[in-house]
């Protein structure tokens, strides 16, 4: 079985390739650009041009692909990736309004959302809504990096509330925002349940993670996790995924409510998250163990994940350090894509992160700034 890896240039993309290809599996690296990271790495011995993956071109060319048996399966990296193999199970996943629909019928948690059809009926409901509120896109397929922005009224939503500029047409519906309450001290209660299900449902692999900071500071990716050990947490986590989405690599992501204790579902990634490297360095090797369980081999579940161990986003972590409040703490940690034993990929990946260094800092700086303007000034007591 070949597997066709993608994103080529991301840390999904370049964990599959390091783990598939330390393991012997076969695989076919893909971009459209020519020396992409991942064509840096040791264990990157076939590469290939491919379009664009928002480029309209790229699915018949991937449906061509996989019937010429080229590849025989996709390594699911990204949304997009996802979205271009999905079933009914996987779109339920991507797309927001299904995922909360879905939660409701099994009976998870999630935050109060609304998802209007129009900008007429956004406007005209505004008052209904909860705020402070995020607008944020209902999935992140053709939508880009979009992450949303806080409106803390109704007036401030009507002038906020606008399409994305989307790319892909067959779900055009997606241009339109979601609005979502946001739950108080959010960032403090971010929480992840990650793992892999083998085709019957089975738990081949799940562990527990903290999200300590993000980028941007407000509504961001995450750039420091640290593990957890929550049994309870763990299996409502597989139980919600199981649900959901059936099998395959996944990635849960919970607030945990402080005005209730509720555990809230916000998300559930029906692919390799951004800190996959984190459960493969805790002795979860997602992607083997997602190749092995589809190629139908007998695979006894592993152990609990390593507790001892920290994950960075490297780049983004060091400005976050430098104008945040930071405790450094004394584990080990483990990045994004930095790895001793492949260095070769660290060097056009951080050359990526770098180049627009204004994008980079500038969220940190004016988060700074605000907590300076929040934050009273104490007088020592005389």
């Amino acid at each position: 079985m070949t597997v066709g890896i993608f994103d080529a240039d991301v840390p999904t993309g370049i964990a599959f390739v390091r783990s598939l290809g330390r393991a012997g599996v076969r695989l076919r690296v893909y971009s459209h650009r020519r020396f992409p990271v991942s064509r840096f790495s040791r264990y990157c011995g076939d590469f290939a041009r491919c379009p664009d993956l928002e480029d309209p071109r790229f699915q018949p060319w991937l449906d061509e692909e996989l019937r010429s048996g080229r590849i025989d399966a996709v390594a699911p990296t990204s949304d997009l990736v996802a979205y271009a193999t999905a079933t009914e199970r996987v779109l339920d996943c991507l797309f927001k309004d299904r995922f909360d629909a879905a939660c409701a019928r099994l009976g998870f948690r999630t935050p109060w959302s609304a998802h209007p059809c129009s900008i007429e009926e956004a406007r005209d409901s505004a008052a209904t809504y909860r705020y402070p509120a995020i607008l944020k896109p209902k999935s992140h397929v053709g939508v880009g990096i979009a992450r949303g922005e806080v409106v803390r009224s109704a007036d401030e939503l009507r002038a906020a509330f606008r399409p994305y500029a989307i790319g892909d047409t067959r779900h055009p519906e997606l241009a339109l925002p979601m609005v979502q309450e946001l739950v108080p001290a959010a960032l403090e209660n971010l929480y992840s349940v990650s793992g892999v299900l083998a085709p019957d449902g089975e738990t081949l692999a799940a562990s527990v993670s903290r999200k300590i900071a993000q980028w941007p500071p407000q509504l961001g990716i995450g750039i420091e996790f640290r593990p957890v050990d929550d049994p309870a947490l763990l299996e409502l986590g597989v139980s919600l995924a199981r649900g959901i989405l059936g099998s395959g690599i996944f990635e849960v992501e919970f607030i945990r409510d402080p005005r209730s204790g509720d555990w809230l579902a916000i998300d559930l990634n029906p692919r390799a998250h951004g800190f996959i490297r984190f459960d493969i360095e805790r002795g979860h090797d997602l992607p083997l163990l997602w190749i092995r369980s589809l190629k139908g081999e007998s695979i006894q579940p592993v152990g609990p994940a390593r507790q001892d161990l920290i994950w960075r986003h490297g780049v983004p972590h060091l400005v976050y350090r430098w104008t945040q409040p930071y405790e450094k703490p004394a584990a080990k940690h483990v990045d994004i894509v930095h790895d001793w034993s492949d260095p070769l990929p660290s060097i056009p990946f951080v050359a990526l992160m770098l180049r627009h260094p204004g994008g980079l800092v500038r969220p940190f700086l004016r988060a700074k700034a605000q907590r300076s303007r929040i934050a009273p000034a104490i007088e020592p007591a005389s």
